[in-house]
């Protein structure tokens, strides 16, 4: 079997960027190495194919029936090579950027988020899972999470060994509201009051709880859902009232109003948490970007008073609130400034 040597890719290139730059003097300039260089790089490739490229006619510049051939080949290993470097390279340098989420932070909102982050950095592959604030953070402690959006203060509790070395920052006061189904049959002033609630670990739980004890109020919880989603599913089946961020509102749920004596609830704080050393090189970058996609959608929100929530949720007037897709497109034009700004600095 006859052996042919293996050609340096580099010749290749060098020869692909004299036919699209029409002649060696403008390769020259593009690859900054002089004529010369580039004179000599076509003769090694010439001698290892064992033919002539170009023709040596009185033109400046033609390719040889063998050079035709070549330039397809050229062509098509230079843009393998280039797609093995960036399907294998760069994820080895970045890797998997893993994100811990309390269920009900932004289930809407979140992905649409995510997802202008991977526009703006497309080597990053997120991956992401939720759960409860003590298990995400015991999780971080287990080097299981780079970063975690939970529920805030915790680096404070000395049950967590390594909250000596883990950093929080300060990502949202949470409004709370009490919702209904949006056809309820209940009514939010008579007790005991029908309650769908989180499991006993979510903060939220003893948030209504304390309020309506305070308040004077009695009631029963009727359904605990595991999930956001189980409990969205309870509130819209009627079984009772929970209580929800604005963030996790969603069609078919009303915020029950001023009117029906329930007692006022108190905001509740998230968090970002992530090791002091960053564990993955796109954390700063992360962290900085859910930061400000929160406070420009908290600004939003403000703005338009509880009229502007995502999910297409409503009042209890029977008013349709705004849909994400304004919210989304604010993100945007936000995201575009921060591309031509300081944050891609």
């Amino acid at each position: 079997m006859t052996s042919f040597p293996d050609i340096d890719l580099d010749l290749f290139r060098c020869f692909l960027t004299v036919v699209e730059n029409g002649g060696f003097t403008q390769a020259s300039k593009r690859l900054h190495v002089t004529q010369s260089g580039i004179t000599l790089k076509i003769k090694r490739l010439e001698e290892q194919l064992n033919c002539r490229l170009f023709r040596r006619t009185t033109k400046p510049f033609e390719l040889s029936h063998e050079g035709e051939i070549v330039l397809g080949y050229a062509r098509r290993l230079l843009d393998l090579n280039q797609e093995m470097l960036q399907r294998v390279a760069k994820p080895k340098k970045y890797g998997d950027l893993r994100l811990g989420i309390v269920d009900h932070f932004g289930p809407q909102l979140l992905p649409m988020w995510l997802a202008e982050f991977r526009e703006t950095f497309p080597n990053v592959k997120i991956v992401s899972d939720i759960g409860l604030t003590h298990e995400l953070l015991k999780d971080l402690e287990d080097d299981k999470f780079d970063l975690v959006i939970a529920s805030a203060g915790y680096t404070a509790m000395g049950e967590y060994k390594l909250a000596p070395s883990i950093q929080e920052t300060h990502l949202q006061k949470e409004t709370v509201l009490w919702v209904q189904a949006e056809n309820s049959k209940i009514d939010p002033s008579k007790d005991p009051l029908p309650l769908v609630m989180f499991g006993a670990k979510c903060r939220f739980r003893p948030i209504a709880l304390e309020a309506l004890q305070k308040a004077g109020r009695t009631w029963e919880i009727v359904f605990v859902g595991g999930s956001l989603n189980s409990v969205q599913t309870g509130v819209e089946a009627d079984l009772g009232l929970s209580v929800l961020s604005p963030l996790s509102l969603a069609q078919g749920i009303v915020i029950v109003g001023n009117n029906s004596d329930l007692p006022t609830l108190p905001t509740a704080d998230l968090a970002i948490y992530s090791r002091k050393t960053p564990t993955h090189p796109m954390l700063p970058r992360l962290t900085t970007f859910l930061v400000e996609s929160v406070a420009a959608w908290e600004a939003d929100y403000r703005s338009s008073g509880p009229a502007r929530v995502p999910g297409n949720a409503k009042l209890s007037g029977g008013r349709f609130l705004t849909p994400p897709r304004e919210v989304r497109n604010k993100t945007k034009r936000d995201k575009n400034v921060r591309r031509n700004g300081a944050f891609l600095n």
